[in-house]
């Protein structure tokens, strides 16, 4: 739509994320777009809560695909499935993601966060996203799914190299169709997991991928090992988000050493402010897709059924109407920021609270490790964001330990 001032494509970094100027024009004057055929945009925190909150009129089926793809439901994400079978899968992984399990999981994360940190302040620097930021939130959803901590870099690559394929898009690789044939090593590793899991029955360690595998209802509802693989693949790419996060975060302590790193050493109870600003101001994930499952209308302006609505999150969380500031980031805040980074109602992320534990976690130690001015850009550094049309963060951030 070129004469649509409006219009942009939802599947170009290059736009999607660098387009908050007209993210404030849209809250300002057209709320819901259109900014390609048969998508509409929603630009306002009120509308895309209500979006979320309301799964029977927007489907989440089809999730991040492209037009016309349809995934197989066995091969398809938490976030791509409707009721009835979403709510059973969800009850299911919510077990192994409630705040008692991530607070659990803090001894944990803290030995290996500074395990990570010593090695890399012991080299003399490096990328903060290579060596921390990609490994460390797979590590930690490869510890919840019970794969051998041998495993867990490896893990984490393939889900980088998953999520930043053609694959989101158009569940295919040059190499093939679906996980398994996209990425073949990936589901073998995974496969041989869960076939050990169903030997060893209620022998099994106690462990996601274990609950999965033994997971079954009255009316005799199991989960099939593809489900479960594919969930594996899901827990794994949902924990990308946090890394994300964790480059945005480190991206401030970095560059701004007066008002977020001298502030958070001085002030240590503004830390979870800092996680949750930076989940605001610059969310992970830049938007969703859900899917009019009838005619309707969202702010007043019609949405035909069938019709792709995108919940712009990244809008919504510098809504003006809801947050004083809110283009600015900001650790004096009287309150943490209610944001959308989430999203809310029955698809809310599962891992929200294992997020904010690797958050908090990650600046207590490097604040503990890495001293005021002790991180700098190394020579000839530019920001380059991560070329995936909805996610926000740092491709790379290299840096030099001052001695």
């Amino acid at each position: 739509m070129p004469d649509d001032p409006y219009a942009f494509n939802p599947f170009d970094p290059d736009e999607t994320q660098h387009m908050w100027d007209l993210l404030a024009r849209m809250r300002a004057e057209a709320p819901v777009t259109h900014p390609m055929e048969g998508m509409a945009y929603i630009a306002r925190y009120a509308d895309n809560a209500a979006v979320f909150k309301d799964a029977k009129r927007f489907s989440s089926a089809g999730g991040f695909r492209g037009p016309g793809v349809v995934v197989p439901e066995n091969e398809s994400f938490l976030g791509e499935i409707d009721p009835p079978l979403h709510p059973r899968i969800r009850r299911l992984l919510l077990r192994a993601f409630t705040l008692q399990q991530a607070n659990a999981s803090e001894a944990w994360i803290r030995r290996r966060v500074r395990t990570m940190f010593d090695a890399f302040a012991a080299k003399g620097g490096g990328d903060l996203m290579h060596d921390i930021a990609v490994p460390l939130p797979g590590s930690v959803a490869a510890h919840a799914l019970g794969i051998p901590d041998e495993h867990h870099d490896q893990v984490a690559q393939w889900c980088h190299d998953l999520l930043h394929s053609t694959w989101p898009q158009t569940n295919a690789t040059e190499r093939g169709h679906g996980i398994a044939g996209g990425f073949p090593e990936f589901a073998e590793l995974l496969d041989s997991l869960i076939a050990e899991r169903r030997a060893l029955g209620a022998d099994a360690p106690d462990d996601l991928m274990s609950r999965m595998v033994n997971a079954s209802a009255d009316d005799g509802w199991h989960l099939s090992d593809v489900h479960i693989r594919t969930l594996s693949v899901n827990t794994l790419a949902g924990s990308l988000s946090t890394t994300y996060l964790l480059g945005n975060l480190f991206h401030r302590f970095v560059t701004d050493p007066e008002n977020f790193t001298a502030v958070l050493r001085s002030e240590p109870a503004k830390i979870p402010m800092a996680v949750e600003e930076s989940l605001r101001f610059e969310p992970p994930v830049l938007f969703l897709f859900r899917t009019a499952t009838t005619d309707t209308e969202i702010a007043g302006c019609p949405i035909a059924k069938g019709e792709r609505v995108i919940t712009g999150i990244a809008s919504a969380n510098r809504d003006e109407t809801v947050y004083d500031h809110a283009d600015e980031y900001r650790l004096d805040r009287d309150t943490l920021p209610d944001h959308l980074a989430f999203g809310v109602g029955p698809h809310i992320c599962l891992g929200d609270h294992l997020t904010r534990v690797e958050g908090r976690v990650v600046l207590e130690e490097m604040l503990d490790v890495f001293g005021r001015g002790v991180l700098k850009l190394a020579p000839g550094y530019e920001r380059r964001l991560v070329p995936m049309f909805l996610e926000y963060g740092p491709e790379s951030l290299d840096v030099v330990v001052a001695r």
